[in-house]
């Protein structure tokens, strides 16, 4: 029983502090029949899968998590659960039926008084909102995760918060306030042991310094994210510091880097499951293809980017597209 509790400690640890492949490691020595007699640990073993790109071994679990909670009338780990099959749905690009989970799962939390999971949804709906051009709503919801994680001592999560502010502020082109969000961003995460996400705060910090001209810091930092990935073991956030590179050395002019690393990025994210990165690294591509006067080619990857950018019913972004290669 106390090595039980230990493991289950030393998970909770390891998962609130980014370890996910730790966690992995941690957990799949234990007999299948203790996992999913343990909703707790099938949730976080379900989560850390998931988060490491294996979508079907992380619904798998998260699922048992969700059926065992219930069963057990355990509302904390059902309304968690709720919101990691939302994130699970979002990252393969079923927003609908994200936005559905993550739905249930706010309104399960608010009722129990969960303000960290308040935090989580609200923030994963901020994400949807982004992602459908709402940015007014985007802030309100970025806003409203930001006190819930005030109000639960969540860092992470705050520093979560801002780094998604700071994307919808350069949605809207304004830059120097995104840059004050990210500068928020990475300190909430300095402050935490999250050593993935002070990388994750730092790539979101470089990717406004490139739109804002500040290349060289940009490289640095980009660059530092990309090596804590590395130790990580993380190939998923990865292949999010790569394309953020990419985009340094386009502004470098290092244009055959650029192209080579890009055509990695899609196929490490079409490998990945990852529909969003796929558009985002198809899009890059274009812009850099058509800078080169390679308009055929350029038109090819705008129409790929444009194809799951409407799958994920990312509006604000088919309309660029639309603007520049129709």
């Amino acid at each position: 029983m106390l090595r039980a509790l230990e493991e289950l400690t030393e998970a909770r640890r390891l998962a609130d502090t980014g370890h996910h492949a730790a966690v992995v490691d941690l957990l799949e020595g234990r007999p299948p029949a203790e996992l999913r007699g343990s909703p707790t640990l099938a949730l976080l073993y379900g989560t850390a899968q998931a988060r490491l790109g294996r979508e079907q071994e992380g619904t798998q679990w998260v699922g048992i998590a969700l059926d065992r909670s219930r069963e057990r009338g355990d509302r904390s780990v059902e309304s968690r659960a709720l919101n990691a099959r939302g994130a699970i749905a979002l990252v393969a690009g079923r927003i609908d039926e994200a936005a559905q989970y993550f739905t249930q799962a706010l309104a399960a939390a608010r009722r129990d008084g969960d303000h960290a999971t308040v935090g989580r949804c609200s923030n994963n709906l901020g994400i949807i909102h982004n992602l459908r051009g709402q940015y007014a709503q985007a802030i309100g919801s970025y806003t409203m995760a930001i006190a819930a994680f005030q109000q639960a001592g969540l860092r992470n999560g705050i520093a979560w918060a801002h780094h998604n502010l700071a994307i919808t502020y350069s949605e809207q082109r304004d830059f120097q306030r995104a840059l004050e969000e990210t500068d928020r961003a990475v300190a909430e995460a300095r402050a935490t042991d999250d050593r993935s996400l002070m990388a994750l705060t730092l790539r979101g910090r470089a990717e406004v310094r490139i739109l804002l001209r500040d290349i060289e810091i940009a490289a640095r930092e980009v660059q530092l994210a990309l090596q804590t990935h590395r130790e990580m073991g993380d190939v998923v956030e990865e292949a999010q510091d790569l394309r953020i590179l990419a985009a340094v050395q386009t502004a470098r002019g290092e244009n055959v880097e650029a192209e080579r690393l890009l055509h990695n990025v899609i196929d490490s994210a079409e490998a990945q499951g990852r529909p969003q990165l796929v558009a985002e690294a198809s899009r890059d591509l274009a812009h850099l293809l058509l800078a080169a006067d390679r308009t055929s080619e350029a038109h090819d990857a705008a129409r790929a980017a444009r194809s799951f950018f409407d799958q994920l019913g990312a509006v604000a972004e088919i309309r660029k597209i639309d603007k520049v290669f129709v």
